[in-house]
Order: structure tokens, then C-alpha cells, then sequence
């Protein structure tokens, strides 16, 4: 009878604590939006959630916050790089990929707690050189960068992103698309 009690007893609070659980790359990405909330914003979709969860998952060894950030930094240099027709098509096949670009990234996933540098460092990212030191101020080394960009290529290719986007990003981030 203990047995059955002790069971039952650990399947109830697995039960209850799942709540406490429940943070999910949705809500990683609705913070990035700055809403705070993942109901109504272009980043909790499953899209962009989806690559935060593919660099999170992918062996690489980063939290979300650095994924978000990368990705921010990575992205932000596309928008600046990017002709406009090429971007607007990336955003289309990744909806939220946007809410990803540049310094909103962060601004509200790490809020005022020494963020400052990381949400500076993605504000206007122009060259490899930047996208490098949002990731250095990430407390990633600049070698992640080409561990990000093929896993953000395959994720935007299966997206339908389109080969010729794919190959200006490729171009652009130093490596084959």
C-alpha cells in the first residue's frame, strides 16, 4: 500500500508542478516581442519559436537568451545587408522572424539586469565584426557564430525560405547557402 500511495503521490506532483514547467521558447519569443506575453504578437509563432528551440536543442550548449541574442545579431545584420525584397521574403516564410532582429531581441528578455551591453551590441549590427561582439557580449565566442548559421540556414530552408535568400544569407554570414 506505501508503494501505491508513494506512486500516486509523485504522479500528483508531477501534476501540479507542471505549471512551474511550463516555460516554453513561445514565451522566450513573445518576450523578445517586449509585450511580455506570447498572445497576439508575431513572435510567439511557431516559426520563430521553432529556431530558438533548433539552436537551443542542437547540441551547442546555449541558453535561450543566448539563441534569442544570436539570432538577434544574425538577423539584425540580414535586415541592415539584405536587399528589402530579399528580407520581406525571409520574414514571410519565418512569421515573427522580425521580432528577432537587431536590439529587441533582448531588450525585455534580460531586461535592465546587465543587458545593457548584450541590447547595445545588437542595436545596429552592420558587419561580421558586430554581429561578433554581440556574441562575445553573450558570452559566446566568436567560433559560435559559425556553429549558429548553418542550423539557421536549414531551419529557414525548411521553412521555404527560398535558395536565392538563402544563398545572399549564406554570402552574407560567411558561409555556403
Amino acid at each position: 500500500m506505501d508503494i501505491k500511495r508513494a506512486f500516486a503521490l509523485a504522479t500528483l506532483m508531477t501534476v501540479a508542478a507542471a505549471p512551474v514547467f511550463a516555460f516554453n521558447l513561445n514565451d522566450v519569443a513573445g518576450a523578445v516581442s517586449g509585450s511580455g506575453g506570447v498572445n497576439g504578437n508575431a513572435a510567439s509563432t511557431p516559426q520563430a519559436a521553432g529556431l530558438v528551440s533548433a539552436l537551443t536543442g542542437s547540441g551547442l550548449n546555449v541558453t535561450p537568451t543566448q539563441a534569442v541574442g544570436g539570432t538577434g545579431a544574425l538577423m539584425g545584420l540580414a535586415k541592415n545587408k539584405l536587399s528589402g525584397g530579399d528580407y520581406s521574403s525571409l520574414t514571410k516564410s519565418v512569421p515573427g522572424l522580425d521580432q528577432l532582429s537587431g536590439a529587441g531581441a533582448l531588450s525585455s528578455l534580460m531586461g535592465n539586469a546587465g543587458g545593457a551591453s548584450a541590447t547595445g551590441a545588437l542595436g545596429n549590427v552592420q558587419s561580421m565584426g558586430d554581429v561578433n561582439s554581440a556574441f562575445s557580449k553573450l558570452g559566446m565566442s566568436s567560433d559560435m557564430v559559425g556553429q549558429f548559421t548553418p542550423i539557421i540556414l536549414k531551419y529557414l530552408g525548411d521553412q521555404g525560405t527560398s535558395g536565392t535568400v538563402l544563398k545572399s544569407l549564406g554570402s552574407l554570414w560567411g558561409v555556403g547557402g
